[in-house]
């Protein structure tokens, strides 16, 4: 199979929503089933579609649309290789996981960062209230 060829995106795209199917894709992308089929039927997916997936998601472009390089990208052009062991082998070990599994582990992280998120908030309004003395 081509790597630039819809049927590859839409795999890899597969393998990044961490889906087996074309439905559960069609599902995790918001768009009807028959859509996703036409667009394998045409060796067409939209380029924009692509896109808004790869930032939404931290995936590489080059990975998604060429095959090329590393799955993730963490925003500062550095894909899993530059990322270190400890990222690479949760990579790994999220990738052996089945898709519920998957869905779990998400929401467990979900909701570690939004427990981060307001622990910063309440520090930041303690900075306010209360200013710092140094």
């Amino acid at each position: 199979m081509n790597n630039l060829s819809a049927d590859s995106v839409l795999d890899r795209l597969q393998q990044a929503a961490g889906v087996k199917s074309d439905s559960a894709l069609s599902r995790a992308l918001f768009i009807n089933r028959a859509t996703l089929g036409n667009w394998r039927k045409r060796n067409s997916v939209p380029y924009s579609i692509c896109v808004i997936f790869s930032v939404e998601n931290g995936i590489s472009l080059n990975w998604l649309l060429a095959g090329q390089g590393s799955m993730l990208f963490n925003g500062a052009g550095q894909t899993t290789e530059m990322l270190g062991s400890d990222r690479a082998r949760l990579i790994e070990l999220f990738n052996v996981l089945n898709t519920d599994q998957q869905q779990e582990a998400l929401q467990l992280i979900a909701e570690k960062k939004r427990l981060n998120d307001l622990e910063k908030a309440v520090q930041d309004l303690q900075q306010k209230i209360i200013p710092s003395t140094l």
